[in-house]
């Protein structure tokens, strides 16, 4: 069976961030969307090293609610480390230009 074909639809920035959510895209000078390969900018590899530092703290975050949960034996660590890391996952999501598009070159290069 072939690899299903991503339903297309216009780049926006908050596509963007769910595609690169799981993974550090600050690693890598490309991005691939909808079987295209593009070049990122400078400017937007600037944001996403920003936006690992943040999201390294985050994980830090989390781990320390845990700690703190089972300290003191209450969900309320947990309920706080949770609104934290959600704002602070807004906050990576608002960094990056609403224009992605403009961020991004394509590069000539398919992906099968």
């Amino acid at each position: 069976m072939g690899k299903k074909k991503e339903q297309y639809c216009p780049l926006t920035r908050w596509q963007y961030f769910t595609k690169t959510l799981y993974h550090d895209p600050s690693s890598t000078g490309e991005f691939t969307y909808d079987g295209v390969v593009y070049r990122k900018s400078e400017a937007l590899q600037t944001v996403e090293s920003r936006n690992s530092r943040l999201q390294m703290g985050l994980v830090g975050l989390m781990f320390l609610a845990f700690v703190l949960a089972t300290y003191f034996r209450s969900a309320m660590p947990l309920a706080a480390g949770i609104l934290l890391i959600v704002a602070g996952q807004a906050l990576r999501l608002s960094r990056l230009p609403k224009d992605i598009l403009s961020h991004l070159t394509d590069t000539g290069r398919r992906e099968l």
